[in-house]
Protein backbone atom coordinates (compact mmCIF):
# COMPACT_ATOMS: atom_id res chain seq x y z
CA UNK A 1 0.00 0.00 0.00
CA UNK A 2 0.83 3.67 -0.63
CA UNK A 3 0.94 5.43 2.63
CA UNK A 4 1.46 9.43 3.28
CA UNK A 5 2.87 10.27 6.55
CA UNK A 6 2.85 13.95 8.28
CA UNK A 7 5.33 14.01 11.14
CA UNK A 8 7.96 16.79 11.57
CA UNK A 9 10.08 14.80 13.69
CA UNK A 10 12.69 13.77 11.65
CA UNK A 11 13.21 10.04 14.09
CA UNK A 12 9.43 9.46 13.97
CA UNK A 13 9.34 9.77 10.02
CA UNK A 14 12.64 7.59 9.97
CA UNK A 15 11.03 4.71 11.85
CA UNK A 16 7.93 4.61 10.27
CA UNK A 17 9.29 4.58 6.86
CA UNK A 18 11.39 1.66 8.40
CA UNK A 19 8.51 -0.17 9.56
CA UNK A 20 6.76 0.02 5.91
CA UNK A 21 9.02 -0.46 3.88
CA UNK A 22 10.65 -3.47 5.57
CA UNK A 23 7.41 -5.03 5.06
CA UNK A 24 6.44 -4.03 1.01
CA UNK A 25 4.55 -0.63 1.88
CA UNK A 26 5.49 2.87 -0.10
CA UNK A 27 6.10 5.72 1.93
CA UNK A 28 6.13 9.25 1.34
CA UNK A 29 6.03 12.03 4.19
CA UNK A 30 6.43 16.14 4.98
CA UNK A 31 6.96 17.43 7.48
CA UNK A 32 4.48 20.00 7.82
CA UNK A 33 0.49 20.73 8.03
CA UNK A 34 0.35 22.74 4.55
CA UNK A 35 2.56 20.91 2.44
CA UNK A 36 0.94 17.50 3.60
CA UNK A 37 -2.46 18.59 2.66
CA UNK A 38 -0.72 19.82 -0.61
CA UNK A 39 0.83 16.28 -1.31
CA UNK A 40 -2.36 14.67 -0.28
CA UNK A 41 -3.95 16.06 -2.93
CA UNK A 42 -1.23 14.71 -5.63
CA UNK A 43 0.56 11.76 -3.99
CA UNK A 44 -3.01 9.77 -4.05
CA UNK A 45 -2.32 7.81 -0.84
CA UNK A 46 -4.43 4.20 0.68
CA UNK A 47 -4.14 5.82 4.08
CA UNK A 48 -3.17 8.72 5.57
CA UNK A 49 -1.06 9.59 8.73
CA UNK A 50 -0.85 12.20 11.03
CA UNK A 51 0.94 13.82 13.80
CA UNK A 52 -1.25 16.47 15.87
CA UNK A 53 1.38 18.87 16.92
CA UNK A 54 2.57 19.96 13.32
CA UNK A 55 4.27 22.80 12.29
CA UNK A 56 1.69 25.39 10.87
CA UNK A 57 -1.94 23.93 10.58
CA UNK A 58 -2.14 21.35 13.89
CA UNK A 59 -3.12 17.64 12.86
CA UNK A 60 -6.99 18.39 13.68
CA UNK A 61 -6.60 21.29 11.11
CA UNK A 62 -5.06 18.98 8.48
CA UNK A 63 -7.88 16.76 9.31
CA UNK A 64 -10.86 18.94 8.47
CA UNK A 65 -9.26 19.85 5.27
CA UNK A 66 -8.25 16.31 4.46
CA UNK A 67 -12.18 15.52 4.70
CA UNK A 68 -12.94 18.09 2.29
CA UNK A 69 -11.03 16.77 -0.46
CA UNK A 70 -13.42 14.30 -2.51
CA UNK A 71 -10.21 12.07 -3.33
CA UNK A 72 -9.60 11.37 0.15
CA UNK A 73 -13.30 10.51 0.70
CA UNK A 74 -13.21 6.78 1.34
CA UNK A 75 -8.96 6.93 2.62
CA UNK A 76 -8.31 6.71 6.14
CA UNK A 77 -6.77 8.76 8.07
CA UNK A 78 -5.43 7.92 11.47
CA UNK A 79 -3.86 9.95 13.84
CA UNK A 80 -0.09 9.26 15.62
CA UNK A 81 0.37 11.06 18.26
CA UNK A 82 2.10 11.42 21.77
CA UNK A 83 0.16 14.52 22.32
CA UNK A 84 -4.12 15.30 21.35
CA UNK A 85 -6.92 13.99 22.91
CA UNK A 86 -8.47 10.51 20.83
CA UNK A 87 -12.01 11.42 21.21
CA UNK A 88 -11.48 15.01 20.09
CA UNK A 89 -9.39 14.15 16.96
CA UNK A 90 -12.61 11.06 15.79
CA UNK A 91 -14.32 13.75 16.55
CA UNK A 92 -13.02 15.63 13.92
CA UNK A 93 -12.55 13.20 11.32
CA UNK A 94 -9.89 10.89 12.43
CA UNK A 95 -10.70 6.88 11.32
CA UNK A 96 -8.40 5.56 14.28
CA UNK A 97 -5.63 7.21 16.99
CA UNK A 98 -2.24 5.17 17.60
CA UNK A 99 -0.82 6.87 20.65
CA UNK A 100 3.30 6.96 20.53
CA UNK A 101 5.41 5.37 21.18
CA UNK A 102 4.76 2.99 18.34
CA UNK A 103 4.04 -0.06 19.13
CA UNK A 104 6.99 -2.13 16.66
CA UNK A 105 5.48 -5.80 16.63
CA UNK A 106 2.53 -4.38 15.78
CA UNK A 107 2.13 -1.21 14.23
CA UNK A 108 1.82 -2.63 10.58
CA UNK A 109 -0.92 -4.94 11.09
CA UNK A 110 -2.94 -2.07 13.26
CA UNK A 111 -2.58 0.32 10.13
CA UNK A 112 -3.75 -3.34 7.49
CA UNK A 113 -6.65 -3.20 9.50
CA UNK A 114 -7.93 0.24 8.94
CA UNK A 115 -7.40 -0.47 5.70
CA UNK A 116 -9.84 -3.52 5.61
CA UNK A 117 -12.64 -1.16 6.87
CA UNK A 118 -11.71 -0.67 10.77
CA UNK A 119 -12.88 2.66 11.98
CA UNK A 120 -13.02 3.96 15.67
CA UNK A 121 -15.83 5.91 16.62
CA UNK A 122 -17.07 7.82 19.37
CA UNK A 123 -21.02 9.52 20.81
CA UNK A 124 -22.64 11.45 18.55
CA UNK A 125 -23.24 14.06 21.61
CA UNK A 126 -19.59 13.80 22.75
CA UNK A 127 -18.18 14.69 18.54
CA UNK A 128 -20.63 17.59 18.41
CA UNK A 129 -18.90 19.21 21.81
CA UNK A 130 -15.80 18.92 19.88
CA UNK A 131 -16.60 20.74 16.97
CA UNK A 132 -18.07 23.41 18.72
CA UNK A 133 -14.67 23.51 20.86
CA UNK A 134 -13.03 23.13 17.62
CA UNK A 135 -14.59 25.90 16.21
CA UNK A 136 -14.09 28.29 18.64
CA UNK A 137 -10.64 27.29 18.91
CA UNK A 138 -10.23 27.74 15.35
CA UNK A 139 -11.61 31.14 15.92
CA UNK A 140 -9.26 32.43 18.41
CA UNK A 141 -6.31 30.94 15.94
CA UNK A 142 -7.04 33.01 13.35
CA UNK A 143 -7.72 36.16 15.61
CA UNK A 144 -4.10 35.51 16.72
CA UNK A 145 -2.98 35.26 13.16
CA UNK A 146 -4.86 38.39 12.32
CA UNK A 147 -3.02 39.99 14.98
CA UNK A 148 0.64 39.04 13.86
CA UNK A 149 -0.09 40.09 9.94
CA UNK A 150 -1.27 43.11 11.17
CA UNK A 151 1.83 44.17 13.46
CA UNK A 152 3.75 42.48 10.73
CA UNK A 153 2.45 44.30 8.26
CA UNK A 154 2.86 47.59 10.01
CA UNK A 155 6.48 46.79 10.47
CA UNK A 156 7.00 45.85 6.06
CA UNK A 157 5.33 49.93 5.94
CA UNK A 158 7.63 51.34 8.35
CA UNK A 159 11.08 49.11 6.57
CA UNK A 160 9.65 49.98 3.19
CA UNK A 161 9.35 53.55 4.16
CA UNK A 162 12.77 53.65 5.63
CA UNK A 163 14.60 51.78 2.87
CA UNK A 164 12.42 54.61 -0.13
CA UNK A 165 14.29 57.64 2.89
CA UNK A 166 17.67 55.58 2.72
CA UNK A 167 17.57 55.34 -0.94
CA UNK A 168 16.24 59.00 -1.56
CA UNK A 169 19.23 60.45 0.93
CA UNK A 170 22.10 58.00 -1.12
CA UNK A 171 20.57 59.11 -4.41
CA UNK A 172 20.76 62.69 -3.31
CA UNK A 173 24.29 62.30 -2.67
CA UNK A 174 25.47 60.45 -5.45
CA UNK A 175 23.71 63.17 -8.19
CA UNK A 176 25.34 66.18 -6.21
CA UNK A 177 29.09 65.59 -7.44
CA UNK A 178 27.65 63.58 -10.48
CA UNK A 179 27.13 67.33 -12.52
CA UNK A 180 30.51 68.74 -12.14
CA UNK A 181 31.71 65.18 -13.19
CA UNK A 182 30.22 66.12 -16.44
CA UNK A 183 31.07 69.45 -16.83
CA UNK A 184 34.59 68.85 -16.43
CA UNK A 185 34.12 65.86 -18.92
CA UNK A 186 32.64 67.78 -21.27
CA UNK A 187 35.70 70.71 -21.12
CA UNK A 188 38.08 68.03 -21.28
CA UNK A 189 36.55 66.97 -24.23
CA UNK A 190 36.46 70.44 -25.50
CA UNK A 191 40.27 71.22 -25.01
CA UNK A 192 39.04 74.03 -22.60
CA UNK A 193 42.31 72.96 -20.24
CA UNK A 194 44.65 72.43 -22.75
CA UNK A 195 44.69 70.51 -25.96
CA UNK A 196 44.48 66.52 -25.67
CA UNK A 197 45.21 63.57 -28.25
CA UNK A 198 42.93 62.02 -29.97
CA UNK A 199 43.50 59.07 -28.09
CA UNK A 200 42.69 61.31 -24.83
CA UNK A 201 39.39 62.59 -26.98
CA UNK A 202 37.93 58.87 -27.52
CA UNK A 203 38.84 57.93 -23.81
CA UNK A 204 36.90 61.27 -22.63
CA UNK A 205 34.17 60.17 -24.77
CA UNK A 206 33.56 56.77 -23.37
CA UNK A 207 33.96 58.45 -19.49
CA UNK A 208 31.35 61.06 -20.13
CA UNK A 209 29.28 58.18 -21.73
CA UNK A 210 29.36 56.01 -18.62
CA UNK A 211 28.95 59.21 -16.48
CA UNK A 212 25.90 60.43 -18.72
CA UNK A 213 24.34 56.60 -18.01
CA UNK A 214 25.44 56.49 -14.25
CA UNK A 215 23.41 59.95 -13.96
CA UNK A 216 20.85 58.67 -15.90
CA UNK A 217 20.12 55.93 -13.49
CA UNK A 218 20.40 58.13 -10.55
CA UNK A 219 17.59 60.67 -11.53
CA UNK A 220 15.83 57.41 -12.26
CA UNK A 221 15.93 56.47 -8.34
CA UNK A 222 15.23 59.67 -7.13
CA UNK A 223 12.34 59.49 -9.45
CA UNK A 224 11.55 56.68 -8.04
CA UNK A 225 11.24 57.56 -4.39
CA UNK A 226 9.52 60.93 -5.30
CA UNK A 227 6.37 58.72 -6.32
CA UNK A 228 6.80 56.98 -3.08
CA UNK A 229 7.14 59.51 -1.25
CA UNK A 230 3.99 61.30 -2.45
CA UNK A 231 6.51 64.14 -3.45
CA UNK A 232 5.57 64.82 -7.32
CA UNK A 233 3.23 67.41 -8.77
CA UNK A 234 2.02 67.84 -11.62
CA UNK A 235 2.63 71.12 -13.62
CA UNK A 236 -0.18 70.83 -16.50
CA UNK A 237 -0.17 72.97 -19.84
CA UNK A 238 -1.61 72.69 -23.07
CA UNK A 239 0.99 70.58 -25.08
CA UNK A 240 0.41 68.56 -28.67
CA UNK A 241 1.06 64.99 -28.94
CA UNK A 242 4.10 65.64 -31.33
CA UNK A 243 5.72 68.03 -29.26
CA UNK A 244 5.76 65.31 -26.61
CA UNK A 245 6.42 62.82 -28.82
CA UNK A 246 9.44 65.08 -30.56
CA UNK A 247 11.15 65.51 -27.02
CA UNK A 248 11.00 61.65 -26.44
CA UNK A 249 12.60 60.15 -28.94
CA UNK A 250 15.30 63.09 -28.73
CA UNK A 251 16.25 61.54 -25.59
CA UNK A 252 16.34 58.22 -27.52
CA UNK A 253 17.91 59.13 -30.43
CA UNK A 254 21.51 58.24 -28.89
CA UNK A 255 20.80 55.02 -27.40
CA UNK A 256 18.93 53.87 -30.80
CA UNK A 257 22.24 54.38 -32.46
CA UNK A 258 24.17 53.06 -29.96
CA UNK A 259 21.64 49.57 -30.71
CA UNK A 260 21.34 50.47 -34.63
CA UNK A 261 17.94 50.30 -34.30
CA UNK A 262 15.23 52.54 -36.51
CA UNK A 263 13.12 54.32 -34.64
CA UNK A 264 9.77 55.27 -36.68
CA UNK A 265 7.32 57.42 -35.74
CA UNK A 266 3.94 57.64 -37.00
CA UNK A 267 3.20 59.95 -39.88
CA UNK A 268 -0.18 60.81 -38.62
CA UNK A 269 -0.48 62.14 -34.89
CA UNK A 270 -3.52 63.92 -33.13
CA UNK A 271 -3.37 67.39 -33.29
CA UNK A 272 -5.69 68.15 -30.11
CA UNK A 273 -3.76 69.28 -27.26
CA UNK A 274 -3.64 67.63 -23.96
CA UNK A 275 -3.36 69.08 -20.63
CA UNK A 276 -0.55 67.27 -19.27
CA UNK A 277 2.84 67.72 -17.79
CA UNK A 278 4.84 68.14 -20.78
CA UNK A 279 8.29 66.88 -19.46
CA UNK A 280 7.24 64.05 -17.07
CA UNK A 281 4.88 62.62 -19.97
CA UNK A 282 8.11 63.01 -22.60
CA UNK A 283 10.34 61.26 -19.63
CA UNK A 284 8.12 58.47 -19.48
CA UNK A 285 7.40 58.01 -23.12
CA UNK A 286 11.06 58.10 -23.54
CA UNK A 287 11.49 55.38 -20.68
CA UNK A 288 8.99 53.14 -22.70
CA UNK A 289 10.95 53.44 -26.01
CA UNK A 290 14.34 52.68 -24.03
CA UNK A 291 12.96 49.75 -22.75
CA UNK A 292 11.48 48.80 -26.09
CA UNK A 293 15.31 49.29 -27.67
CA UNK A 294 17.18 47.25 -24.48
CA UNK A 295 15.14 44.43 -25.43
CA UNK A 296 14.44 44.55 -29.79
CA UNK A 297 17.08 42.47 -31.23
CA UNK A 298 20.46 44.46 -32.22
CA UNK A 299 18.61 46.55 -35.18
CA UNK A 300 15.30 45.99 -34.82
CA UNK A 301 12.57 48.78 -35.40
CA UNK A 302 10.52 50.55 -32.53
CA UNK A 303 7.35 52.25 -33.74
CA UNK A 304 5.77 55.43 -31.68
CA UNK A 305 2.19 55.75 -32.21
CA UNK A 306 -0.14 58.16 -30.78
CA UNK A 307 -4.04 58.01 -31.21
CA UNK A 308 -7.02 59.66 -29.20
CA UNK A 309 -9.70 57.73 -27.49
CA UNK A 310 -13.00 58.42 -26.24
CA UNK A 311 -14.43 56.37 -23.23
CA UNK A 312 -17.33 53.83 -23.86
CA UNK A 313 -18.65 54.54 -20.38
CA UNK A 314 -18.83 59.22 -21.03
CA UNK A 315 -17.18 61.42 -23.29
CA UNK A 316 -13.40 61.82 -21.56
CA UNK A 317 -11.03 61.37 -24.11
CA UNK A 318 -7.73 59.96 -23.62
CA UNK A 319 -4.50 60.49 -25.26
CA UNK A 320 -2.67 56.66 -26.15
CA UNK A 321 1.26 57.20 -26.98
CA UNK A 322 2.14 53.69 -27.60
CA UNK A 323 5.50 52.17 -28.14
CA UNK A 324 6.06 48.58 -30.40
CA UNK A 325 9.16 46.83 -30.81
CA UNK A 326 10.38 43.54 -31.84
CA UNK A 327 11.56 42.11 -28.93
CA UNK A 328 10.14 38.83 -26.62
CA UNK A 329 6.94 40.48 -25.46
CA UNK A 330 6.18 40.44 -21.69
CA UNK A 331 4.65 37.23 -20.74
CA UNK A 332 0.70 38.02 -19.38
CA UNK A 333 1.41 36.83 -16.07
CA UNK A 334 4.49 39.56 -15.50
CA UNK A 335 2.51 42.48 -16.45
CA UNK A 336 1.63 43.31 -13.30
CA UNK A 337 4.94 42.78 -11.92
CA UNK A 338 6.98 44.30 -14.54
CA UNK A 339 6.00 47.83 -13.54
CA UNK A 340 7.30 47.08 -9.45
CA UNK A 341 10.54 49.26 -9.21
CA UNK A 342 13.31 47.18 -9.66
CA UNK A 343 11.78 44.46 -10.72
CA UNK A 344 13.33 42.20 -13.71
CA UNK A 345 11.69 39.54 -15.70
CA UNK A 346 14.64 38.25 -16.34
CA UNK A 347 16.52 38.89 -12.91
CA UNK A 348 19.16 36.15 -13.38
CA UNK A 349 22.78 37.21 -13.41
CA UNK A 350 23.70 36.43 -17.29
CA UNK A 351 21.00 38.22 -18.45
CA UNK A 352 20.94 39.86 -21.87
CA UNK A 353 19.18 43.41 -20.98
CA UNK A 354 20.91 45.71 -18.52
CA UNK A 355 19.19 48.41 -16.22
CA UNK A 356 17.90 48.53 -12.57
CA UNK A 357 14.54 47.56 -13.12
CA UNK A 358 12.53 51.20 -13.33
CA UNK A 359 11.51 52.42 -16.43
CA UNK A 360 8.33 50.88 -16.55
CA UNK A 361 7.75 51.58 -12.40
CA UNK A 362 8.14 55.65 -13.49
CA UNK A 363 6.08 55.32 -16.72
CA UNK A 364 3.28 53.54 -14.89
CA UNK A 365 3.44 56.36 -11.93
CA UNK A 366 3.65 58.61 -14.41
CA UNK A 367 0.25 58.02 -15.95
CA UNK A 368 -1.53 57.49 -12.76
CA UNK A 369 -0.76 60.82 -11.19
CA UNK A 370 -2.27 62.17 -14.40
CA UNK A 371 -4.99 59.76 -14.16
CA UNK A 372 -4.56 57.52 -16.60
CA UNK A 373 -2.51 53.94 -16.92
CA UNK A 374 -0.05 51.77 -18.45
CA UNK A 375 -0.95 49.15 -20.71
CA UNK A 376 0.60 46.22 -21.66
CA UNK A 377 -0.42 43.82 -24.35
CA UNK A 378 1.37 41.92 -27.15
CA UNK A 379 1.67 42.96 -30.74
CA UNK A 380 0.25 40.81 -33.24
CA UNK A 381 3.32 39.06 -35.28
CA UNK A 382 5.47 41.55 -33.37
CA UNK A 383 6.84 41.69 -29.86
CA UNK A 384 5.15 43.84 -27.29
CA UNK A 385 3.00 46.86 -27.24
CA UNK A 386 3.64 49.10 -24.17
CA UNK A 387 1.14 52.63 -24.09
CA UNK A 388 0.74 55.22 -21.60
CA UNK A 389 -3.10 56.21 -21.95
CA UNK A 390 -3.80 59.67 -20.51
CA UNK A 391 -7.04 61.66 -20.56
CA UNK A 392 -6.70 64.88 -22.51
CA UNK A 393 -8.67 66.84 -19.85
CA UNK A 394 -7.83 65.73 -15.97
CA UNK A 395 -11.18 64.83 -14.58
CA UNK A 396 -12.84 67.92 -12.43
CA UNK A 397 -14.51 66.87 -9.01
CA UNK A 398 -16.36 69.15 -6.71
Amino acid sequence: MKLLHIEDRRENRLLVRKLLEIAGHEVVDTTDGLSGVQLAATAQPELVLVDINLPGLDGYEVVTKLRGMAALEHVPIVAVTAEGDRDRALALGFDGFIAKPIQVGTFESELRAFLTGRRERIAESDRAQHLVDQNRRTVDRLEEKVRALTVANERLREVDKLKMEVLRNVSHELATPMTPLIGYAKMLERAELGPISDAQARTLERMRGSLVRLNTIIQNLLAVTRFATGSVTLERTAVSCARVIDDAVARSAAFARERESTLVVATSLPTEPVLADAPKLADALAHLIDNALKFSPTGGRVDVEATVLVDGEGDRRFLELAVIDDGPGIPAGLRERVVEPFYQADGSPTRAAGGAGLGLAIAERTAALHGGQLRIEDAPGRGARVSLRVPTRPLVTD
